[in-house]
C-alpha cells in the first residue's frame, strides 16, 4: 500500500530521485555546518538553516509539479520562459536589488530572484524547442544554429557586464547542445573557430585594457576579472593578497590540505568554515572535503553528478521525441557543468567566480531553478517510460490480433 502511494506520487526515474535525495541530505548537513558564522552574527541559531530548508522544500514542490506536467506543456512554455528570463534581466539592470555589491536580483512579492538563473532556464527550454522544430529527414536544419545563437547572444549580452562566469557556462552549454543536436559539421567548425577567436580577443581585452579607460563604465569589471586571472595563475600574487580578495582561496586550500584521504574531520567539525567567506555557497565543496575527506566527500560528490549526467543520457536515448531528449540533456548539462566549475575553483584550478554548487550550496533562486531542471528530467523519464509501455501494449495487441486472425482462419479451413 505504502509503496503504491509513493510510486504514484513520485514518478520518473528512481536513480535520479536517489541522487537528488543524497545531494539534498549532503546539502542540509554541510550548509548547517558552514553557516556557523551567520548563526553567530544573527539573532537566531536556526534561522540560516531554516531558510535553506524552506527553499529546499519549495524546490522539491516545484520539481514535483514539473515532473507531473504533460510534455506538450513544457514545449509550449519554452518561448514564454525565455522571454520571462529576458524581462527579468532587463529589470535587474534598470531597477535591480544589490546583494554583496552585485545588482543581479529583482524583488517580486518580497522575494529576491536572481535574474540570470531564470534566463538560463528559459534559454535551455527554447534551445531544445528550436532544435526539435528544426529536425528534417536529412538532419537538423541549417537555420537552427542562427536562431540558437541569437537567443543565447541576447541573454549573454544582458549578463556579461555583471557575471562573466555565467556567460561562459551558458556558451559552453549552448555549444554542447548544438553539437548533440547534430548541427551540420561545417557550421560547428565555423562556430568553434569563431568561439576561439572571440575568446582570445576577450582575454586580451581583459588583460591589457587600461583600468582608467573602463573606470565608471559598464565594463569596469574588467579590472576585477584581470585581478582574478592573475591571482589564479600566480600563487605568489595570491599569497601577497591573503588578507584581501584571495582570502577565500587561501582558507579553501587550508581546508582541503587539512583533510584526510578517506574520511575527513567529520560532519560539523570544519575549522575553516569560521574563516572562509561564503563557505556555505561559493566554496562549500572545500568544506565538504575538509569534513568528509577526499574520497568520501570529494570523489563521492563528483560521482553523484556523473551518475546524474550518465543516467540522463541513457534516458535521452530512449526518447522518441526530439524536444524531450534535448530538454533533458540541456538540463543535465546546466547542472553538471556548473558543478564542475564550482569544484574546480574550490580546489584552485581556476579564478574565483562565485558559482554555487548546484543542489548543495545555500541559496534561494539557485536551488529552486535547479530543482525545476530536475523536475524536467524526471518528467522526460516518466514520458519515456510511459511511451515504452504504450509501444509494448500496442505490440502485444497487434500480436494478439494476428494470433486470433490465424486461429480463425484455421477454424474456417476445418
Amino acid at each position: 500500500m505504502g509503496k503504491g502511494i509513493v510510486k504514484r506520487l513520485f514518478k520518473g526515474d528512481k536513480v535520479i530521485w536517489m541522487v537528488i535525495t543524497v545531494l539534498f541530505a549532503l546539502s542540509f548537513i554541510e550548509v548547517f555546518s558552514a553557516t556557523s558564522t551567520l548563526a553567530y552574527k544573527g539573532d537566531s541559531y536556526w534561522q540560516p538553516i531554516s531558510m535553506h530548508v524552506t527553499f529546499m522544500l519549495v524546490g522539491v514542490a516545484a520539481a514535483w509539479i514539473v515532473h507531473n506536467m504533460p510534455m506538450l506543456w513544457l514545449k509550449n512554455l519554452a518561448t514564454a520562459g525565455y522571454w520571462t528570463g529576458i524581462i527579468f534581466l532587463v529589470w535587474a539592470m534598470v531597477d535591480g536589488v544589490s546583494i554583496n555589491g552585485e545588482t543581479r536580483w529583482v524583488r517580486l512579492f518580497g522575494i529576491n530572484i536572481q535574474s540570470s538563473e531564470v534566463a538560463r532556464l528559459g534559454l535551455v527550454m527554447l534551445i531544445a524547442k528550436l532544435l526539435s522544430d528544426g529536425q528534417t529527414e536529412d538532419g537538423t536544419s541549417s537555420d537552427v544554429m542562427k536562431k540558437v545563437l541569437i537567443a543565447a547572444g541576447l541573454v549573454c549580452s544582458l549578463i556579461i557586464t555583471s557575471n562573466l562566469s555565467t556567460v561562459i557556462l551558458i556558451c559552453f552549454t549552448t555549444y554542447l547542445m548544438l553539437f548533440i543536436g547534430k548541427i551540420p559539421g561545417i557550421q560547428m567548425w565555423k562556430l568553434t573557430g569563431a568561439g576561439v577567436l572571440v575568446g582570445a580577443v576577450a582575454f586580451c581585452a581583459i588583460m591589457f585594457t587600461p583600468a582608467d579607460l573602463v573606470k565608471n563604465t559598464p565594463f569596469d569589471r574588467l579590472t576585477t576579472w584581470r585581478a582574478r586571472i592573475v591571482r589564479s595563475i600566480d600563487p605568489a600574487s595570491a599569497e601577497k593578497n591573503q588578507n584581501g580578495n584571495d582570502e577565500q582561496r587561501m582558507h579553501a586550500n587550508i581546508a582541503i590540505a587539512s583533510s584526510s584521504v578517506i574520511w575527513g574531520k567529520g560532519p560539523g567539525n570544519s575549522d575553516q568554515r569560521d574563516f572562509l567567506p561564503q563557505a556555505f555557497s561559493d566554496f562549500i565543496y572545500a568544506i565538504i572535503i575538509e569534513e568528509l575527506g577526499l574520497t568520501v566527500g570529494g570523489l563521492g560528490v563528483i560521482l553523484l553528478y556523473m551518475i546524474l549526467l550518465y543516467h540522463t543520457g541513457q534516458i535521452a536515448k530512449s526518447c522518441d521525441d526530439p524536444f524531450a531528449a534535448y530538454l533533458i540533456i540541456g538540463s543535465a548539462l546546466m547542472i553538471v557543468i556548473q558543478a564542475m566549475a564550482h569544484m574546480s575553483i574550490s580546489v584552485g584550478l581556476g579564478p574565483v567566480t562565485g558559482q554555487p554548487l548546484p543542489l548543495v550550496s545555500r541559496g534561494g533562486t539557485s536551488i529552486v531553478i535547479n530543482c525545476i531542471y530536475i523536475g524536467m528530467i524526471l518528467c522526460v523519464s516518466r514520458y519515456a517510460r510511459e511511451a515504452k509501455i504504450a509501444r509494448e501494449r500496442a505490440k502485444n495487441t497487434t500480436r494478439s490480433s494476428a494470433e486470433q486472425t490465424t486461429a480463425a482462419a484455421e477454424t474456417t479451413k476445418e
